[in-house]
């Protein structure tokens, strides 16, 4: 019953990708219940077929309209994202897109990562079924690339990428974005596919001793890694802008990190890249550089 579903929405998204937008869906889960995710896809001329990423945010994230930009950034250099809170945490009980970060959304949204912080002490089965059924729901899709699927996480999903993907040889690259202790969620780092690292130095929620563990050890198991530090930088630094006063376009570090990422993803997973505009080499030129760790 569960491949029929995905055979479904496989057929329906086959039209949709045609056109180049972004849209809601529901993928099914092993347990029968279904898991809400946002995919986008190019709004420009794109070559089929496309590589795919996952990306996983933390509880509730999928809210966060930040993340929808950096998906749709991400699916107009020709990629096919989809966008998921792999906890898959009621939607109704998360604050809304614009109360999050603030006053009594900040707070709501604590507990609800402690929630899903308890479950996982327990248990990490669950977690990682529901980006196995995202995996399989991308792979399933007949214009994506299945040699180029990448894994990206950002905050405990970063954790659980690394995870998932040093288990899963569809995965061909890992965006591990300021992740924290992976003692919840062990993997095996000579499983790994390459790995790019993102951290702020000042993070506030994963202290960045985290980011230079992972780098180290990445290191010592040689395997193929780019670790990012930057400095006076703070949690979710590299998609976070304030939507009332700014655009991404005003923050010099969160377009230098992603132009690192894409240049990773490209050179790893052997993209041809696509023609720059001039507005993009611009924007590329006027980015600021963050320290590298290798």
């Amino acid at each position: 019953m569960r491949s029929l579903k995905l055979a479904a929405l496989c057929s329906v998204l086959f039209v949709a990708q045609a056109f180049g937008y972004s849209f809601r869906t529901e993928i099914p889960l092993p347990r029968g219940d279904t898991l809400p995710a946002y995919c986008f896809l190019p709004n420009c001329p794109a070559r089929f077929p496309l590589p795919g990423v996952v990306v996983g945010v933390g509880v509730g994230s999928t809210k966060i309209l930040q993340y929808h930009d950096h998906c749709q950034n991400m699916a107009d250099r020709n990629f096919f994202v989809v966008l998921i809170d792999p906890s898959n945490y009621p939607e109704s009980m998360v604050p809304g897109p614009f109360t999050w970060h603030e006053g009594a959304g900040y707070l709501w949204g604590s507990v609800n990562q402690g929630v899903v912080a308890g479950r996982l002490f327990f248990t990490q089965k669950w977690y990682l079924e529901n980006i196995r059924a995202t995996m399989d729901f991308l792979w399933c899709q007949p214009q994506v690339d299945r040699t180029r699927i990448v894994l990206s996480g950002f905050s405990q999903p970063a954790n659980a990428a690394l995870t998932y993907a040093s288990s899963d040889p569809r995965v061909k690259a890992v965006v591990w974005n300021y992740g924290g202790s992976p003692w919840v969620m062990p993997y095996n780092p000579l499983g790994l596919p390459p790995v790019i690292i993102f951290h702020g130095e000042d993070d506030e929620v994963y202290d960045v001793k985290y980011a230079k563990e992972l780098a180290w050890e990445l290191r010592t198991n040689a395997r193929d890694y780019e670790a990012y530090i930057y400095p006076h930088q703070k949690h979710m630094f590299n998609v976070y802008y304030d939507l009332r006063t700014e655009n991404r376009f005003m923050k010099p570090v969160l377009l230098d990190a992603f132009e690192r990422m894409i240049s990773f993803l490209y050179r790893k997973l052997q993209i041809p890249p696509p023609p720059v505009s001039g507005k993009q080499r611009s924007r590329a030129m006027g980015s600021s550089r963050g320290r590298t760790q290798r």
